[in-house]
């Protein structure tokens, strides 16, 4: 018996293009770029100094007391603002379903601490000369912290307060920290559903804020572009010249549920989660997935689905402008879509958006729904001169209208993990 098809019902985005999922589609089939010099701190010591940043949200504006939010960051008010649009749309708020029954997974980052956190402390602990005298730290400089200081490093503290604002009581988890956590959201949310531990779900991805700390981690795992500090152009999916990626800002947030539930509760599906997948394998020294762990990430997904890879009409990648990443992506996409090669339209977000780790699949998945209901696939931004390599047809000229039924999603951290989902037009 096939299993009754889990349905998206609401969906909330904030990125650097737009903090609503209109804003930043029109944005985005217009071709316009998120990425600009990096602002709320000197990046000067850095390779890379541009980012997809946000416009900045203001915690009352979504209901936030003063005293929340200060254990309370970017990352937290990009969720906050996704959970509450998604479950607007999606006709919850005053819902006749037990609180206990509401899901909640997330994929979501690191999360780092300010400088203005401990600096009084620490100024309250000099010495005459000016050096810290740590027996006054201990003995009264560390009275100037905030007690819940440390609550502010643990990702899942924001995912809490979501929970609690939105009042969900039901099974819940966090994936971290790359972007594979984010489609694992997702799995876990489609499988909760089918299995009956939840009667409905928000899946969430969220990338870390982009400070000091997120640039020096990227830094030091080799993906970002380091070569053209005054470009902002600097994330080139799939491109012969292509050096490496820029981070970004963002959060995607998706309402699951079952297709009679959706029915039931008299609200519109905007699309069916229809398959995942996954897989880890690294080779050698370099960072990301092999091909072969795309490949079965991919593979797992549409057999999920129970779909043939003719049956794509578009893969939104990963295409995080890596030499290795979008080559090992490259040949993957050739080897699952071999026979129909010619077919399948391609796209990366990256070039626009930048990367947003944990944001990424959900954020992308949210783009894959608009382009569902309007039909046109946008062009793959700073992408000029494709690989020699690609035989598939790259969207980077000018938007296609391709009118897809059927959409495969790619995501992958550097440390090797692969997924893929599949995502269908309803009444497919």
């Amino acid at each position: 018996m096939k299993e009754e098809r889990a349905v998206i019902t609401g969906a909330g985005l904030v990125c650097s293009l737009g903090s609503r999922v209109s804003e930043a589609w029109e944005a985005l089939l217009s071709g316009k770029t998120g990425i600009r010099p990096i602002e709320g701190f000197d990046p000067g010591g850095f390779g890379c100094t541009f980012a997809g940043q946000v416009q900045p949200l203001n915690p009352a504006d979504l209901g936030i007391h003063p005293r929340d939010s200060r254990i309370m960051d970017t990352h937290s008010y990009l969720l906050m603002k996704g959970c509450r649009d998604a479950v607007l749309q999606s006709c919850l708020e005053n819902a006749s379903i037990p609180r206990e029954e509401f899901g909640f997974y997330a994929g979501m980052g690191m999360v780092d601490y300010e400088v203005d956190d401990l600096l009084p402390a620490v100024l309250k602990s000099l010495n005459g000369a000016g050096d810290l005298d740590y027996s006054a730290f201990y003995s009264k400089g560390f009275t100037e912290i905030y007690p819940l200081w440390p609550l502010s490093m643990l990702n899942n503290i924001s995912f809490c307060q979501v929970a609690m604002s939105l009042d969900l009581q039901g099974e819940n988890t966090v994936f971290s920290p790359h972007a594979d956590s984010g489609a694992m959201a997702v799995a876990e949310g489609v499988k909760a559903l089918r299995d009956e531990r939840a009667r409905v779900v928000l899946c969430a991805g969220v990338s870390e804020k982009v400070s000091p700390f997120s640039l020096a981690r990227a830094h030091l795992s080799g993906i970002l572009n380091t070569t053209e500090p005054q470009s902002s152009q600097l994330c080139r999916p799939f491109d012969v010249e292509r050096k490496g990626t820029v981070l970004g800002e963002g959060c995607g947030v998706i309402i699951l549920e079952l297709e009679s539930s959706a029915r039931e509760r008299g609200v519109a599906s905007l699309a069916s989660m229809a398959g995942y997948g996954s897989a880890c394998e690294t080779e050698g020294r370099s960072s990301g997935p092999t091909t072969r762990a795309f490949v079965i990430a991919m593979r797992d997904a549409l057999e999920r689905a129970d779909r043939k890879p003719s049956d794509i009409e578009v893969v939104i990648a990963h295409g995080e402008g890596t030499v290795i990443g979008d080559r090992n992506e490259i040949e993957a996409i050739h080897a699952v879509f071999s026979e129909c090669i010619d077919r399948v339209h391609v796209f990366s977000s990256k070039g626009s958006l930048g990367h947003l780790l944990a944001g990424a699949p959900l954020v992308d998945t949210i783009m894959g729904i608009a382009m569902l209901r309007t039909g046109f696939v946008p062009r793959t931004l700073c992408t000029s001169s494709p690989d020699p390599s690609i035989r598939f047809p790259l969207v980077y000229r000018e938007p296609v209208r391709a009118e897809p039924r059927r959409i495969l999603i790619n995501c992958q951290s550097y440390e090797g993990q692969a997924a893929s989902l599949v995502l269908e037009a309803v009444g497919t």
